[in-house]
């Protein structure tokens, strides 16, 4: 590898061309005084959402980096993988082996790492310790990925193989579902999950400023639509979906008191019911109902929900049913005895199922 070529305002590299599915990349490597400059991980240069997703280990970091120094006689780095956002010039240097040649990636490329985003901080910490490896090299597949819109699917399989994840980030990554997709598409763009979901969790600590957490949109969507994880989704039903949590986030007072940064989330975790996942799960199982018995006219009988007294403070409402004992249950009975309570707000009749148990509860 050269570095900047400035005439002609290129890297280059001595390259190996190859070609995985419809997909080319190259194989080459890197002196290790230039990985942290190079490459990229979760720098502003980085799409929003792919840096939402990105987090380091400082643990784990740090061990590679001890491991760099001192074992700086025999350490070995398995290669980084990254995207290249542009357009590339390939020039192979014989005919006999046209897979060798020479890659030249313009100055003002991004190279975002996709797998190596642990090697690449501890190299950067390992050189302020030790620089005498600085000239080291350390092997680099470069994929090509314009405008960076296969990244999201390059980061979920190169790290699938990683601990198993939760809901909320099997929701984040994966790209098979047209559910997933969906939710995170009303997580981008419906103002009361934008910039209010956790998206990698499924608790939310006393300290975040998140709403909702990305799982819980999830459940709730999917039971708002009444459909399974692979079911396909036509157009009516992600704009149904988008126009009930965009109303519901205009009628609701609290909900919308916190998207106008009048009240912390902090605040209405403390003090109502209706921003915890079991209440969500139960207004997305009512909406559902709701749309299928009124589907012209479901919409405006929506804004009956703000009178609702969502308050935790509210025990004779809520105690056994969203909350058991001071604190909010997930229990299979406590939706349902929650979504009771949102049917007999919104008119709706309740199942024999429903009835039994709500005859139950109150006697």
């Amino acid at each position: 590898m050269r570095e900047k070529n400035v005439t002609v305002g290129y890297y280059s590299f001595i390259a190996i061309h190859g070609r995985q599915g419809k997909h080319d990349y190259y194989l080459t490597q890197c002196p290790l005084r230039l990985v942290p400059r190079l490459f990229l991980f979760d720098e502003l240069e980085v799409p929003a959402l792919l840096r939402q997703v990105r987090t380091l280990k400082a643990a784990r970091v740090k061990e590679i980096a001890r491991y760099l120094i001192m074992q700086s006689d025999s350490y070995v780095l398995s290669p980084l993988v990254a995207a290249v956002d542009c357009e590339i010039i390939f020039d192979p240097l014989v005919n006999e082996s046209p897979e060798i040649g020479q890659l030249q990636i313009p100055f003002t490329a991004r190279l975002v790492i996709h797998d190596g985003q642990h090697r690449r901080a501890a190299i950067q910490q390992a050189l302020i310790e030790n620089p005498a490896l600085e000239n080291d090299t350390v092997p680099v597949m470069l994929v090509l990925d314009p405008d960076l819109k296969r990244s999201p699917r390059l980061y979920t399989d190169l790290n699938q193989t990683q601990l198993k994840r939760n809901l909320s980030q099997r929701v984040l990554h994966d790209h098979d579902s047209p559910l997933a997709a969906l939710v995170r598409q009303l997580v981008e763009e419906v103002a009361l999950f934008k910039g209010l979901t956790e998206l990698e969790k499924t608790t939310i600590s006393n300290r975040s400023t998140a709403l909702f957490t990305l799982s819980a949109v999830y459940q709730a969507t999917r039971a708002l639509l009444g459909i399974r994880r692979r079911d396909p989704i036509d157009s009516t039903q992600a704009s149904t979906a988008h126009q009930f949590w965009q109303e519901l986030g205009e009628i609701i007072t609290e909900w919308r008191q916190v998207i106008q940064g009048e009240v912390t989330t902090d605040q209405l975790r403390r003090e109502f019911v209706h921003v915890h996942s079991v209440t969500l799960l139960a207004i997305g199982m009512v909406g559902y109902e709701l749309i299928q018995t009124y589907p012209d006219d479901w919409a405006n009988r929506l804004p009956v929900l703000d009178d609702l007294d969502w308050s935790r403070e509210n025990t004779s409402l809520w105690e056994g049913r969203a909350i058991v004992r001071g604190r909010m249950s997930k229990a299979r009975d406590s939706i349902l005895l929650t979504v009771n309570v949102l049917k007999h707000t919104l008119g709706l009749p309740l199942t024999e199922m429903e009835q039994a148990l709500e005859q139950r509860f109150t006697n």
